[in-house]
């Protein structure tokens, strides 16, 4: 299973959710790795917080394929590929190898705005995807304008995750939200986000 997460904007949330979904995986016992496609490396940083053996993988995006055959061939069955904004060949390459895509959306006109190279991308190669809302602030119903944007425009909805500060100090500490703190709200929206892809890949 290769899961890409992709957006053409920047700021939109790929490697918080991109890492989360890894450590979610982790804690549960799958062999799990992460591609890191952008230049800046964030989850490679991340990664390199963390004081176990959950993977990451620095790659250009020409070696993109070779790099998913070296982990399948290392026994990953799960992978992750973060991929940086701006980007279009890193982008097309991930969705391209991937079995699912993610698509994080902030709330915002701009980042609303962004989505149809996203969109466009995805179509292209006919993978299946799903948009998630991102980063939403608290005491504002600016989330329902843009879940109606996404859908009209020809999205999935699989979820909603909001602007949470646990997520902020599990990303300082090299750990999923579900590491931290796995009562919180913010383990909720990560474990049901995930629960909606694999319900989605599985279906």
């Amino acid at each position: 299973m290769i899961i890409s997460f992709v957006s053409q904007k920047g700021g939109s949330g790929k490697t918080t959710l991109c890492v989360n979904m890894a450590a979610l995986a982790f804690t549960n016992g799958v062999s799990v790795a992460i591609i890191d496609l952008d230049p800046q490396a964030s989850s490679s940083s991340w990664v390199a917080v963390r004081n176990d053996a959950l993977t990451v993988v620095s790659c250009h995006p020409p070696f993109l394929d070779k790099t998913i055959k070296s982990l399948q061939g290392n026994g990953y069955n799960l992978i992750f590929i973060d991929t940086p904004p701006h980007n279009s060949t890193a982008a097309a390459n991930a969705i391209r190898a991937s079995s699912f895509v993610v698509v994080p959306v902030r709330p915002s006109s701009f980042d609303l705005a962004a989505t149809s190279a996203t969109l466009d991308l995805i179509k292209s190669n006919a993978t299946p995807s799903g948009a998630v809302l991102n980063a939403i602030p608290s005491n504002t119903t600016v989330a329902n304008s843009a879940e109606d944007f996404l859908i009209e425009s020809g999205f999935e909805l699989l979820g909603r995750v909001g602007h949470r500060m646990a997520i902020q100090h599990a990303l300082t500490a090299g750990l999923g939200v579900v590491e931290l703190e796995p009562n919180s709200s913010a383990s909720e929206e990560i474990t049901s986000l995930w629960n909606k892809i694999v319900e989605r890949i599985v279906v």
